[in-house]
């Protein structure tokens, strides 16, 4: 009898046993709903700190390779005056009035003819990008002469040729004559930053609905 009552007990113990346990689902499910929109943030917060930005730099460049072709490219002087100018060989230099008419203050006087360039430095262009608004702000350096002025003919005031051995002289007299004429003029630079800025408004105008058309380009 004895024998009988414990091996029924021993088969309760085994199918105890073999009963599974219940898992506590509550814990996985709340991490899962914790866990969600937590990644979701983090992934949006990745884009904002690396594609925004990455692809602000890309345009940059992009736009400032694509400007550095176009100026190998394409004549951007922008702007080219041409002047007739008097200039005065002075006697003596320290006590010399260019301003005087009296021609035996001078050594001698010639007339010239040359032609002086403005332009922009290109090097110098900056470039930003608004990737709220969708624009590209291409931002030109004043103008300023881009190089010494190319001297044309050379005479005397009654018509007679400067010496070869005296030309060279009265050639960089002719070019520093012809600089302070164009500073003098308060329309150059202006106009020769005006002539960059309608020019780089144009291409850019067209290259930027290949590129991108969401975006605007303004150069100032």
């Amino acid at each position: 009898m004895d024998q009988m009552e414990n091996q029924e007990n021993a088969k309760s113990s085994e199918e105890i046993e073999k009963k599974p346990k219940k898992k506590k689902a509550i814990s996985k499910k709340t991490t899962i709903i914790i866990f969600f929109p937590i990644s979701f943030a983090f992934v949006i917060l990745l884009c904002i700190l690396f594609l925004v930005p990455n692809k602000e730099r890309k345009i940059k460049i992009t736009v400032r390779s694509t400007l550095e072709n176009f100026v190998e490219k394409s004549d951007l002087e922008t702007v080219n005056i041409s002047y007739n100018v008097i200039a005065k060989k002075c006697k003596d230099e320290k006590k010399c009035d260019l301003k005087s008419n009296n021609i035996d203050d001078f050594q001698y006087v010639v007339s010239c003819k040359g032609k002086i360039t403005a332009g922009i430095d290109f090097s110098k262009v900056k470039i930003d990008v608004e990737p709220s608004s969708k624009k590209i702000i291409i931002h030109l350096p004043d103008a300023n002469l881009t190089d010494n002025p190319t001297v044309g003919s050379i005479k005397f005031l009654n018509g007679a040729e400067v010496p070869s051995d005296e030309l060279p002289n009265a050639r960089a007299l002719c070019q520093d004559t012809i600089i302070a004429k164009s500073k003098e003029d308060k329309n150059v630079l202006p106009a020769a930053k005006n002539q960059a800025t309608l020019i780089l408004t144009e291409f850019y105008g067209q290259w930027i609905k290949a590129y991108d058309a969401s975006y605007s380009v303004e150069v100032v």
